[in-house]
């Protein structure tokens, strides 16, 4: 451990280091960035800290690409050389984390995320006059609690400082139904500006999108004709993939002696497990691991069906209309570490805490009912997705482009 690294640590184990730490960064930051003049047409892009291009933001800056609009767009990526081949030409890349990350968010017109920028405030990084944030977060009709709501993260003082400075910040909220303006406005401390959008991601669920699906099975090496479940278990905060007890071989069968075709099974660990992909993934020609696919949302859109336990990517998935199931082996558990915001079984999905239940489930799946389960769902929670999110970001993009 470095000397500088070694004070550090010295100072957050004194009483009051942490903010005197932050209190030491703001300053530095002041001192390098502030007179930097801010770029009105200049976009930072961040998804997940550095992750590829997906999420929320890669419709909207596909939807600015196409419109040919004057904006000079840059994304924050965890290896910018990596992962150049993935992003569009016109695109440019700087290392999440570093100084050169920092100017650009000193210096640009739009701060574009898909998450609370929590640790970028923590490094001294404040936002300056003429510059617009605009926060699309990651759930969609999400079940779990989020920040304010889970006794886990407030429990860090210096987390909810600057998570409330981070909201305090954020200038317009894209919100895909009334549900999530209520967790917003519930669970976010100062929220302004919910803009019923609906989320870019879900864009596609609208469109025509056969060439994905057959570019995505033929990257995971599955036959054009041949179905398959993606299965996306959420983290747990113990990191163990001890609740991931899923019998891979009893569900291909049922999917099959189900629907008559033949299926696989891709197997996508939340982001913060992705390590333990190649020991949890079993050597099987039917499983088949697509953790090291960056945009879930291009395998959301491929498949056919998909098993989840809380992750709120079930909720994107359910506007494809397809198959969808929970199998959920610690819910109590959870709701009692973490906590439901509605419960588990009044959404439209299956629900099994055993594999018997899961299978019962897969052969006993009514697709008439499911469809007319979605519809409720979607009323009741106040959907606002029509597929037309990116478009309207964008909009407000350039209506606010000074």
């Amino acid at each position: 451990m470095s000397i500088k690294r070694n004070a550090i640590e010295l100072i957050k184990k004194i009483p009051g280091g942490l903010d005197l730490l932050c209190s030491i960064n703001a300053k530095k930051w002041k001192a390098q960035y502030e007179s930097a003049p801010v770029q009105q047409n200049k976009i930072i892009f961040t998804n997940y800290m550095g992750k590829g291009f997906g999420c929320n933001c890669r419709p909207v800056a596909e939807e600015l690409l196409r419109r040919n609009e004057d904006f000079e767009m840059v994304w924050a990526v965890s290896d910018p050389q990596a992962q150049r081949t993935k992003f569009p030409a016109a695109i440019r890349l700087v290392k999440y984390g570093s100084p050169e990350m920092m100017y650009e968010y000193a210096t640009a017109g739009f701060w574009v995320c898909n998450y609370h920028l929590v640790d970028l405030f923590g490094h001294g990084m404040r936002k300056k006059a003429g510059q617009t944030y605009i926060q699309m977060w990651h759930g969609s009709f999400g079940i779990k609690r989020q920040e304010k709501d889970v006794a886990a993260l407030t429990k860090d003082k210096v987390w909810v400082k600057f998570s409330k400075m981070n909201a305090a910040n954020t200038d317009y909220w894209i919100s895909n139904c009334r549900f999530e303006d209520n967790v917003y406005t519930r669970s976010f401390w100062e929220v302004k500006n919910i803009q019923p959008f609906g989320h870019p991601r879900n864009d596609i669920f609208f469109q025509e999108h056969n060439a994905l699906k057959s570019a995505v099975k033929k990257r995971l090496g599955i036959a054009e004709n041949t179905s398959f479940l993606l299965y996306i278990p959420t983290y747990r905060d113990d990191m163990s993939t001890s609740y991931y007890s899923v019998d891979f071989a009893a569900v291909k069968k049922a999917l099959e002696q189900q629907s008559g075709k033949e299926w696989k099974i891709v197997v996508r660990l939340h982001p913060k497990l992705a390590d333990k992909a190649k020991e949890f993934v079993p050597e099987s020609a039917d499983i088949i691991d697509g953790t090291g696919i960056d945009d879930i949302t291009e395998l959301l859109a491929s498949a056919d069906a998909a098993l989840t336990d809380y992750s709120s990517a079930v909720f994107d998935f359910m506007l494809s209309r397809n198959p969808a199931f929970i199998f959920a082996t610690d819910i109590e558990k959870y709701n009692n570490d973490r906590g439901f915001y509605y419960d588990i079984y009044t959404t439209p999905f299956p629900v099994a805490t055993n594999n018997e239940e899961l299978i019962a489930n897969i052969l006993a799946f009514d697709n008439e009912a499911y469809q007319k389960r979605i519809d409720a769902f979607l009323e009741e929670k106040g959907s606002y997705e029509t597929g037309t999110a990116a478009k309207k970001v964008a909009e407000l993009i350039c209506a606010n482009c000074k």
